[in-house]
């Protein structure tokens, strides 16, 4: 009797087993390995980087050490909470270098979303020099998969993908059942090209913000069917040399190689640093044009900077990839910011640039480290 009791519940919990799996691969869309990393994975974290392929960006050609300042006035006061880099940078000197928490000078630490801020100048650069078109070209001449599943797609341009107005629905929610979600179908698919073909859809027509980890892949997928490239390859180890950048960095990618464009940069805080420094510079390092004009105009558009969400009581904009910070006087800055805890701040005023990386400050959201830095910033002008 008991052993047809055990034999029973035995086939039962089977039976329940495969129901469970049947039931995730079909949310899924039948992609079993993709449903297997959101199940182990769940939510992102700081050492993705370490199981998730990625292409490797040399050293420049030619790297140049940032010039070193005197003393750091601030060093008390960084907030070094579950950081691991934190670099200030102050009228192009290095003036504050911290690491701590397994962090290094030559660490490279995942950048989640500052990728955009790195993406969306890479684009500028394509743009400039005629690799791709300009950025009121409909997505759909690129992917014209999108105009056969809803002609409303035919309204969205890259510009509007890079601004986060393109109308395309997204949602940040990871519940259960998770795998059927926006955020991880993006961040751990297996075939991301094909995703964001499949799976974004239109919620309302182009104008209105909503931060959408489909935009930059859409762009990525665009730019490599128009060029036979990723910005993330030739046209990023370009950059690189550009900048002088003293360190490797990488960029996620999928099983078949396509780039993770929203989350996948794994950089150094001292080479990221360089991408800040641009936006004090005119656009210019060593003496040449990185980031082209346009780049830094539609940026720092003062007619294109008003608030279009709030974060902890803090109205800001977002245009171009970066996030727009009011400052007290009036004035703006603007920041980089990436899941746990990844913020850059760049604020002409004071002409400062202060990146800090590493895991999330358990006592400080990403919004209140980036003002944190912004006040660490004026103490400097």
């Amino acid at each position: 009797m008991q052993h047809r009791v055990r034999r029973a519940l035995g086939h039962g919990a089977l039976a329940i087993a495969l129901a469970v799996s049947v039931f995730f691969w079909v949310m899924a869309d039948g992609d079993a390995g993709y449903a297997a990393r959101v199940l182990m994975h769940q939510d992102s974290g700081i050492t993705d980087v370490e199981w998730k392929r990625h292409t490797v960006v040399r050293p420049a050609t030619m790297p140049r050490s940032w010039p070193e300042g005197g003393g750091c006035p601030i060093r008390e006061s960084l907030p070094t909470g579950n950081a691991q880099s934190l670099i200030v940078v102050h009228d192009g000197r290095l003036v504050c270098e911290w690491h701590g928490n397994g962090g290094a000078r030559d660490h490279q630490a995942a950048a989640f979303s500052v990728s955009k801020t790195v993406l969306s100048l890479l684009l500028a650069r394509a743009v400039t020099h005629g690799q791709t078109g300009e950025l009121d070209i409909p997505i759909t001449h690129a992917i014209p998969e999108l105009r056969a599943r809803d002609e409303r797609f035919t309204a969205v341009t890259m510009g509007h993908l890079l601004d986060m107005r393109s109308g395309i629905a997204f949602s940040e929610d990871i519940s259960f059942p998770w795998v059927n979600r926006d955020y991880p179908s993006v961040y751990y698919a297996g075939d991301l090209a094909g995703t964001v073909v499949r799976r974004p859809r239109i919620e309302g027509p182009p104008g209105r913000f909503r931060y959408n980890d489909y935009a930059p892949n859409l762009i990525g997928l665009a730019v490599r069917r128009s060029t036979g490239t990723y910005l993330t390859q030739q046209p990023l180890q370009r950059l690189w040399n550009d900048l002088g950048a003293e360190h490797a960095a990488a960029w996620c990618v999928d099983d078949h190689g396509f780039p993770y464009h929203e989350s996948g940069l794994v950089v150094t805080a001292s080479d990221l640093a360089r991408i800040g420094q641009l936006m004090l510079d005119d656009g210019r390092a060593a003496g040449r044009q990185v980031a082209p004009k346009a780049f830094l105009d539609r940026s720092l558009d003062a007619a294109n900077l008003d608030p279009v969400t709030t974060f902890a009581g803090v109205s800001v904009g977002y245009r171009n990839g970066w996030w727009i910070l009011p400052r007290g006087d009036g004035g703006r800055d603007l920041a980089a910011m990436g899941a746990h805890g990844q913020v850059m701040v760049v604020s002409p005023a004071t002409r400062t640039v202060i990146v800090r990386m590493g895991d999330d400050d358990v006592n400080m959201t990403n919004i209140q480290i980036a003002t944190t830095l912004q006040k660490l910033a004026d103490r400097l002008a």
